[in-house]
């Protein structure tokens, strides 16, 4: 009677799997559901790792996951695949429990998953061509129907010439299309990427970010990917969770979050992207509340931001016209504008001119309300800075 209740079961997990996955914009891909883990050693006190985590992966979405060291992005990564069971709620895969799997249904679940490794994981004695084609060996495929995979998914990644080359002779970005490669050979549904650029330098993460967008596009695939790089998001996800200490503090699209950033920890994250005020002009700001004696002409700097809220690109001609007034002028002195999923967003600091006759102290501060007013009608956010 055992026996026959394992085989029933095996069935029911192998079937959830191999229907295939729903049409994109259907059920998501995958659902943390409350999820959390406390790892707890054989001494010492447990270790909260996650704590109640819910998030849903759309199908067919490029869905980014940041945090800093030790945030527990990794142990997130392991919940999908089963590598680590939920401590308490679910995380779901196509609508099936995975914490709830057998080790025959675990194994059914890896090979609609692919994993693909910081440090790429080759076998240095095997060539490009074995080392993808090992995971179809150890499933049994005829080496017809291997030569054939093989070949297709290394003209996918642009490394057909290197089929005979041993992994000592590639360099890091040549090794990590192997390792993508080889986490295709099964034709999985979700690709997990761990830290998958993090060992390279820009110009192949450019390289490797534009591969994963273009296999997500082609096969329709979700690709969940974990990172402490900012720019790696901006480039490649559609959706971005941000998680400290084990719990996700924000979520939702990528340009909404990169425009308008709810949590400190974000905003930390976000800070190497920030168009920071250069240092010669930080030196020279002073504070708008404490104006110079009149008799010199003074440049008010405005720290205008976009957020992408509006879906309107910035008309910077505008804005450069209402600030122009009374002979006055106008310059564009730092930062910059993105445009992140089709939001422009950015910012920017302008040197607004106040000529001597306005740094009387009252004529200063309502000269400066001015500016901001008109500012704001074409700006999400506008900010004094100080004057120079």
């Amino acid at each position: 009677m055992t026996h026959l209740l394992d085989a029933a079961r095996f069935i029911e997990e192998e079937s959830a799997f191999a229907v295939g996955a729903p049409e994109h914009g259907t059920a998501p891909a995958v659902v943390f559901d409350a999820a959390g883990k406390v790892f707890k050693p054989a001494r010492g006190q447990p270790a909260v790792a996650l704590t109640n985590v819910r998030l849903n992966v759309r199908r067919g979405e490029i869905f980014g996951i940041i945090g800093r060291s030790g945030a527990g992005k990794s142990t997130l990564l392991r919940l999908v695949n089963g590598l680590e069971k939920p401590s308490s709620g679910a995380v779901l895969v196509n609508g099936v429990s995975v914490g709830e799997l057998s080790e025959s249904g675990l194994v059914t679940l890896r090979r609609r998953i692919g994993m693909v490794f910081q440090h790429f994981n080759l076998l240095s004695a095997k060539t490009v061509y074995d080392n993808i084609a090992l995971p179809l060996r150890i499933a049994g495929v005829s080496r017809a129907a291997i030569e054939e995979k093989v070949s297709a998914l290394l003209d996918l990644v642009g490394l057909s010439a290197k089929r005979n080359a041993f992994p000592a002779s590639l360099s890091g970005g040549q090794k990590q299309r192997v390792g993508i490669a080889r986490a295709l050979v099964h034709d999985p549904d979700i690709l997990l990427c761990d830290e998958a650029t993090s060992a390279l330098d820009p110009e192949t993460t450019q390289s490797i970010l534009a591969l994963l967008r273009d296999i997500n596009r082609r096969l329709g695939l979700t690709i969940i990917l974990i990172t402490h790089e900012m720019g790696v998001i901006r480039e490649a996800c559609d959706t971005v969770a941000v998680i400290e200490q084990g719990a996700v503090v924000e979520t939702g699209p990528v340009w909404r979050v990169f425009g308008e950033p709810q949590h400190d920890a974000t905003r930390a994250l976000l800070r190497t992207l920030v168009h920071a005020l250069p240092d010669d002009l930080a030196a020279r700001l002073k504070p708008a509340s404490s104006p110079a004696l009149p008799g010199e002409a003074a440049d008010v700097l405005l720290d205008v931001r976009y957020t992408g809220a509006s879906g309107n690109d910035p008309d910077l001609a505008a804005l450069s016209s209402s600030l122009t007034v009374d002979g006055g002028a106008v310059r564009f002195v730092h930062g910059g504008i993105d445009r992140i999923q089709g939001h422009a967003q950015g910012r920017l600091v302008l040197a607004a001119r106040l000529s001597a006759h306005e740094r009387s102290e009252g004529a200063f501060a309502s000269r400066i309300a001015v500016l901001v007013e008109r500012a704001r009608r074409h700006a999400d956010h506008v900010e004094v800075l100080g004057y120079v």
